[in-house]
């Protein structure tokens, strides 16, 4: 007979608690462990994250992963400057640009309810995204720029 602490294989146990078992018993428990881990590996390293058998938690490591506090403060700021930059475009092309992305509505049906042609829908929404390229990208592009006889205080 082995004496086990459960504490030690079950994560869910919080405290000591000591068990009888016997050898066989021990070696089937160490067994099925390492069939898991081997399954987990196998599972990973083929990146078969489409397993039927859900109560193994691979398809939640798979799909929900957690994103870290930097790209989800670098998202929360590039949403910010879309925003500002789409607020900056002539009225016409801000309500066109969110019809056709934010609401789903094809250029036919924006067209038809604003009463003008489909391809002036086209061109607005083409000319309102290369205006926010245009944007977007000479904010990137500028630089800033140090003093060298600046001094610089780390706090």
């Amino acid at each position: 007979m082995l004496t086990i602490n459960l504490r030690e294989i079950y994560y869910w146990c919080k405290e000591d608690t000591f068990v009888d078992v016997t050898e066989e018993m021990f070696e089937a428990m160490k067994s099925a462990d390492r069939q898991q881990a081997a399954y987990y590996r196998r599972a990973c390293w083929h990146k078969a994250y489409y397993s039927l058998d859900c109560n193994d938690g691979i398809e939640n490591l798979a799909i929900n992963r957690m994103p870290s506090p930097e790209t989800i403060f670098i998202n929360k700021e590039a949403t910010r400057e879309l925003y500002a930059n789409i607020c900056k475009l002539p009225e016409i092309q801000q309500r066109r640009l969110n019809a056709y992305y934010f609401s789903d509505l094809n250029y036919r049906q924006i067209a038809e309810n604003e009463g003008v042609s489909q391809s002036s829908v086209s061109c607005s929404v083409r000319s309102a995204l290369k205006s926010l390229r245009n944007s977007i990208t000479n904010n990137h592009s500028k630089k800033v720029k140090i003093k060298r006889d600046t001094p610089h205080t780390i706090i």
